[in-house]
């Protein structure tokens, strides 16, 4: 504790004005350089560095809800997988948690679709189209988290699962009540 005496004391009196006077100099800039990154400046560096066109990313950033978040969807989708930015920003931009949704298309990619060999027969099994296959299957899907554990699972040696037949597979059991209980309708309001 400092003793009150110190406290009166004129030097320390002559330094607390000082320092006081520092703080509002030095403030109002760093208020200012903190003000000029904001989540949209954020949004659209980090979009344009992912190869979206400039006029999508402003679009993009300006109508998004969290647009960090989208971005950071985008980033992860196009550094994870062979989609280009612009695929990924549509994507990022039509769901509710973009973040669930690049870390759903990555963990499919990672997990199933690196290391798949189609077979001869399989028809549009090449690395980009897998990929746009897993985005538009975690897009659609309610609980991309979920959904991405489903198909790595179902993508095992244990099954004979394509990583297609298995997203297919996960997706049509989202919605479950009509395929346990045929006779369940939804009250409709």
């Amino acid at each position: 504790m400092i003793s009150p005496i110190i406290l009166r004391s004129r030097p320390f009196r002559f330094l607390s004005l000082g320092c006081l006077a520092l703080g509002l100099i030095i403030w109002p800039t760093q208020a200012h350089s903190a003000g000029q990154w904001n989540q949209f400046d954020v949004c659209v560096r980090e979009l344009t560095n992912n190869d979206v066109t400039a006029d999508a990313a402003a679009a993009g950033c300006a109508e998004a809800l969290i647009p960090k978040e989208m971005s950071r969807c985008v980033a992860m989708i196009k550094g994870g997988t062979t989609l280009s930015g612009n695929v990924a920003l549509q994507s990022c931009f039509q769901v509710r948690r973009p973040v669930d949704l690049g870390h759903c298309v990555v963990d499919i990619q990672r997990a199933t679709l690196n290391g798949f060999q189609p077979k001869a027969d399989e028809k549009n099994t090449d690395q980009t189209s897998l990929s746009l296959s897993a985005l538009n299957s975690c897009r659609q899907s309610l609980l991309p988290g979920r959904h991405s554990e489903c198909v790595i699972a179902l993508s095992r040696d244990v099954f004979d699962y394509t990583p297609t037949k298995a997203m297919d597979t996960c997706l049509a059991a989202e919605d479950f009540p009509r395929d346990l209980f045929p006779a369940y309708q939804p009250t409709q309001p």
